[in-house]
Order: C-alpha cells, then structure tokens, then sequence
C-alpha cells in the first residue's frame, strides 16, 4: 500500500515516467500518445490550485489535503472514466479511497463556484485579450433516468423535438480571438415532473442548498442575469452578449442595457413586437 502522500510525489512535485503510472493512467497515455499527467500537473502548478483552493474556503475535514483530493478528482474527470470505484482502487492505487473522494463532492459547504469563478478569471487574464469579447450563453440537457436521482425533471429537447427526462444546465462562457472560457453554470429544474431530494440538505443556508433552492425557483434568463453580474464583479468584461432564440427576450435585451452589452440574439418567431430606441451616452 502506497502513502498518501504517494499521488502529489508522483504527479505534482516532479515529472513520472509512463512505467511508473498506474494502469488507467498507462492505458491512456499509451492510447492517446501525449504525456497527460504531466500535462495535467504542470497546468495545475502553474494555475496556482492550492492558494485557489484556500480562497474558495476548502479545507479538508479528515484523511489527505482537500487540494489533493480535488486534484484526484479533477484527473477522474479529466480521463472521463466511468467508475469513480475503479478509479480510486487501481488509477490511485490507494494513496486516496473512493470514499473519500464520494465525501468530498458530497459536502454542502465547498463553494465549486467560487473556485471556478477565481480559476475563470486567472485565465482571462492569462489569455491577454486585446479584441472584442462576448458573453455566450447556452443551455445543455443531459438525460438521466435514476428515479432517485435529484435535479431530474422534464424539458423540451429542441434536437430531438420531444420532451426527455434529465437534468439542463445553464451556462455563461467568454469567448475571443484568443479562446473560450467557461465562466459559470447553474442547473434548471422545471416544475414539470420533477424529482425532489430523497433526503433532506443537512444544512438548509448550506451552500448546496441554496444553489438548489435557485434551481428550482429562478427563470433561466435570471440565472443568466446573475451569472453576467458575477462575471463583470469578478472584473471579467466583455463587449457582446451572444444566445440562441430561446434566450430571445425582453429580459435578455433588458440585460444587455443594463451591462453595457451589445446584444446579439435570435428573437422567438411569434408576433411579439419590439421597439427600437437609439441610447445616448449619459441620457
């Protein structure tokens, strides 16, 4: 049984040869070709995670530092492997059992968002824009049948022109000539057929619950409005704000006014009329 210090020795603190990595990670790399644990570990290096961490209020409780276990779970997904068990026995070895990794994205009180928000804002500025930026909105549906599954409810799928069980996420990117990043997220849950808690938050002013409380409550263009307002207090700024016919609205170009944004959108085909003002500076 390795340490569990073993994870940050081996893919952290210095470079790993291929022989030396666990088998998910040597079945990948051989597969891909490309050295994507150091890849991985120099990004998370050079991002500054653990000082980001502790901004976003992560601490850990018991077992290994909470950065590392973040780091652990960021490289499951990152792999994209199914089985977070599988993962954990013979990608990690040990060093960090799945239980921990289970407790960790089951806490109520770490801020995801705020983490994202900080690393989000890092990257613009890593980006150095010199042009035009745009707000993009979008939203995705992911279906899902677990019938204890929370955040499930029905939604229209424009793609498949039906309604599906599953869960939509509502999110807000940045992009530019030099790239797109992910700004925020929120999950949308209809009112119609949907799939309440199967236990109730520990915490009710937790921080998962009320991100959940938002989710079942607000419209998806307040969440946009939120998500905006985030961004440019984080002092991410942009000059455009981009979205699909859904997000076609008055709140949306009433937004748009309000940020300063010049609003590109593909307006709902009904007979809703709008009328265009001319807005001067300072009036």
């Amino acid at each position: 049984m390795k340490s569990k210090s073993h994870l940050n020795r081996t893919l952290m603190h210095r470079a790993t040869k291929i022989t030396e990595l666990p088998a998910l990670t040597v079945d990948f790399l051989h597969h891909s070709g490309l050295l994507m644990d150091n890849l991985f570990a120099s990004l998370w290096k050079r991002i500054g995670m653990k000082t980001l961490l502790s901004r976003a209020g992560f601490k850990k409780r018991s077992g290994p530092a909470i950065d590392e276990v973040v780091y652990a779970l960021s490289l499951w997904l990152w792999l994209k492997k199914a089985s977070i068990g599988l993962f954990a026995r013979e990608g990690l070895q040990g060093s960090i059992g799945k239980d921990v990794l289970y407790d960790t994205m089951n806490r109520e009180d770490l801020n995801w968002r705020k983490c994202h928000e900080q690393i989000a804002a890092k990257a613009v500025r890593g980006l150095k824009v010199s042009g035009k930026r745009a707000f993009v909105v979008d939203d995705t549906i992911g279906r899902r049948f677990g019938k204890k599954m929370p955040g499930i409810s029905s939604h229209f799928d424009h793609t498949s022109g039906r309604h599906v069980m599953g869960q939509q996420v509502v999110t807000l990117g940045l992009s530019c000539e030099e790239g797109f990043v992910p700004l925020d997220s929120e999950l949308f849950i209809s009112q119609s057929k949907a799939q309440g808690l199967h236990q109730p938050f520990r915490d009710g002013r937790s921080t998962v619950a009320k991100r959940y409380r938002v989710a079942q409550r607000q419209t998806k263009p307040e969440m946009v409005k939120a998500m905006v307002h985030r961004a440019l207090r984080a002092n991410i700024m942009a000059d455009y704000l981009l979205a699909d016919a859904w997000f076609g609205s008055k709140t949306m170009i009433r937004l748009s006014h309000e940020a300063s944004l010049t609003a590109v959108l593909r307006m709902k085909k009904n007979k809703m009329k709008y009328r265009v003002t001319e807005c001067h500076q300072g009036t």
